[in-house]
């Protein structure tokens, strides 16, 4: 009896398996687990099995809950609900055919475009980075995730290898590159165009409409948008580009990252960026679904992978882990000094940092650019911190730098510098790495000899204009000669 009854009554329990949360019943979940690790836990998040132990769910069940891709009986979403003091409402669930109907409404399955993204065959692991990434968007659901980190550190890269690993997960995938500077306007009808697989005609001529036409889809499918270099969108004044403003002729990308941010979808916004848009920073945070990864460099195993196509290379341990430290960990750095070690000295790395000779060409060049971008402020710190060898706390940088900076600026100059990877912070102590500091002196130095050298020229123009002053008058001064006949 019991085992002819068993399949019937497990065909029952399928049979009932039929909803998941819609994005608003998800977000209301989310909101109140947030709320609950807040203060019930110590900020503390809550693991699988400390939410099977509230709900009185067994792991996989709370999984699926929380997933929203397979479908559970009403009476699991209701549990699950009460367990958070919450009451299921209609408008917070659906049946899970749904999002299939919807798949096969508009006929696109996993549909990919990747713009211009580069060829990452050469990938570096960054195994940490990529399992971090990958619960923030499909176990946390994350409306928009940042990757921060200097130039050479291998942001796009790394967007371009999430996107591989994650697209399965996603109706639709879209890279591009913001490099060009395009108008938020034609990006915005470019996205619309590939999400409505071209049937997209009626275009709003406004760039707030054209962010309402792209939320719609980004709530009506799952999409995966990437858009690398961020920063080269923003407003450039001086030969400096600042975060925290965009182009006067098109401020549309701010809009649009603090509406994908605020509004609730069923999608996820990756952007690349040498710092965090302002706009998104009082909406980050661990449980937040708007979060920031900062990059940090390479590893002695991932290095040497990056030298040995290179050729043969020798050198302590010590030897590699200092190489790493002089630049920062940076893969493009790097990569350019190994080039050196290789041609100059067979590949010794002992005999390389010998020389104490980390800046040179390439990166001279590299850093240099990379400087533009820095404000009046950060110049001082980044001078401040290169002339003192000892890491240095917030009260020693405020006592030693000009009294006429507000704390407050330099406390935003600090946030930047490090968003930037120029300045590292260990605990409560602020420094930077040793090209740094190599380039900021040699600057320095050079400064100082482009300035006597100046100093010596307008000396020497202003000798020789008294010289010629001297030489007038004295013509002047010349008694006529008397002619005698």
């Amino acid at each position: 009896m019991y085992k002819s009854e068993g399949p019937i009554m497990e065909l029952q329990r399928r049979r009932k398996r039929g909803v998941i949360l819609t994005p608003q019943g998800f977000q209301k979940l989310q909101t109140a687990k947030c709320q609950a690790q807040s203060w019930e836990n110590l900020d503390k998040r809550y693991t699988l099995e400390d939410l099977s132990d509230r709900t009185g769910l067994d792991p996989d069940t709370v999984m699926k809950v929380f997933h929203c891709q397979v479908g559970v009986d009403k009476q699991t979403l209701n549990t699950c609900f009460r367990a958070f003091n919450l009451l299921l409402e209609p408008s917070d669930y659906q049946l899970a055919q749904k999002d299939q109907a919807i798949s096969n409404q508009h006929s696109i399955k996993n549909l990919t475009d990747w713009g211009e993204a580069p060829d990452i065959s050469a990938f570096l692991e960054r195994t940490a980075e990529l399992k971090t990434l990958k619960h923030w968007i499909l176990e946390e659901h994350c409306r928009l995730v940042t990757l921060l980190g200097m130039d050479g550190m291998g942001k796009t890269s790394l967007s371009v290898k999430l996107g591989e690993q994650i697209q399965h997960e996603f109706e639709f995938v879209i890279w591009r590159s913001l490099r060009n500077a395009p108008p938020a306007k034609d990006m915005l009808a470019e996205l619309i165009k590939v999400l409505s697989n071209g049937q997209e005609t009626n275009l709003s001529k406004t760039l707030d409409g054209r962010i309402s036409q792209l939320i719609h889809y980004l709530k009506n499918t799952r999409c995966l948008l990437i858009l690398d270099n961020l920063e080269t969108v923003l407003q450039k004044t001086s030969g400096k580009y600042d975060i925290r403003y965009y182009r006067q002729d098109d401020d549309g990308y701010n809009e649009l990252i603090t509406r994908v941010s605020e509004t609730l979808h069923q999608s996820c916004l990756v952007l690349t960026s040498n710092e965090t848009p302002k706009e998104i920073r009082r909406m980050i945070g661990e449980n937040l679904p708007v979060r920031v990864l900062q990059l940090k460099g390479l590893q002695v195993i991932e290095v040497e992978k990056i030298f040995k196509t290179k050729g043969n290379f020798c050198g302590l341990s010590s030897d590699w882990h200092q190489l790493i430290k002089s630049y920062a960990g940076n893969p493009l750095l790097l990569n350019i000094a190994s080039h050196k070690i290789y041609r100059l000295f067979d590949g010794n790395i002992s005999e390389f940092l010998t020389q104490k000779t980390l800046v040179f060409d390439e990166i001279n060049q590299f850093l240099k650019e990379y400087f533009k971008g820095l404000s009046d402020i950060e110049n001082i710190i980044i001078e401040w911190l290169a002339n003192n060898s000892q890491p240095a706390s917030f009260s020693e940088l405020r006592s030693q730098i000009s009294p006429a900076i507000p704390p407050q600026q330099i406390l935003d100059a600090l946030e930047s510098l490090q968003e930037r990877s120029l300045v590292e912070r260990n605990t409560t102590l602020f420094s930077i790495a040793p090209m740094i500091r190599e380039y900021i002196n040699h600057q320095l130095i050079q400064n100082k000899i482009s300035s006597s050298i100046k100093s010596r020229q307008r000396q020497l123009q202003k000798n020789s204009s008294i010289i010629t002053r001297e030489k007038i008058k004295l013509s002047f001064n010349i008694p006529a000669l008397t002619v005698v006949k």
